[in-house]
């Protein structure tokens, strides 16, 4: 029973937080719409923030699991996998409920890189350029770190303007850039500037 009302709060968290934002978004409500008493969020969580990180946590592993999943089942191909991923994206920004990203969010509305919730938002980040480095190294490209990070970056902007502008067209834009990325560093052009980039990222 306490795993399910732990389940519930988690569940109901995360849909409030990423439509409504996190600080506008009452802890009271959140009991509320879940039917759980506030002794369920100190058991479990500690505070409001607590919920918040493990709110990040959940749909950040959740979201990571979905790419990988989906891009695998689209395709053999590690070179199309990585191309895949913002298919994935430019499919997520044409739901009629996306209301923009909450790891995203989560940084703009705690802005002190200590606070947890910053630190587990930037966690997905790392997540998201560690799934491009193991396509990246599956298509044997070389630096796949650095081009991981360049194309964790491409799907961040992506993600910044689809929230703006409400159309798939900022996944498809990303995904022919990352398109161009991929031939240069297939090409060898690629490999002097990444130097530059690891120093600038350093």
């Amino acid at each position: 029973m306490a795993s399910a009302k732990r389940e519930k709060l988690l569940n109901v968290a995360r849909k409030l937080f990423e439509t409504e934002g996190f600080h506008t978004t009452g802890i009271d409500r959140v009991l509320s719409e879940a039917g759980v008493a506030k002794m369920t969020l100190y058991n479990n969580f500690g505070s409001k923030d607590g919920l918040i990180v493990a709110v990040l946590e959940q749909t950040s592993q959740d979201m990571i699991s979905r790419l990988r999943e989906v891009v695998t089942q689209s395709s053999n191909d590690p070179y199309e996998q990585i191309l895949g991923v913002f298919d994935a994206f430019a499919h997520w920004f044409s739901d009629p409920e996306f209301c923009g990203c909450m790891f995203q969010a989560a940084v703009a509305e705690f802005p002190d890189p200590e606070s947890k919730p910053s630190q587990a938002a930037r966690n997905h980040q790392v997540r998201v350029c560690q799934l491009f480095e193991d396509f990246c190294s599956s298509a044997g490209l070389p630096n796949p770190a650095t081009l991981g990070q360049m194309l964790a970056m491409l799907a961040s902007g992506a993600s910044c303007t689809a929230r703006q502008i409400q159309t798939r067209e900022p996944a498809e834009h990303a995904r022919q850039i990352a398109e161009i990325l991929l031939e240069r560093a297939c090409s060898g052009d690629l490999a002097p500037k990444t130097e530059l980039f690891q120093q600038a990222t350093t």
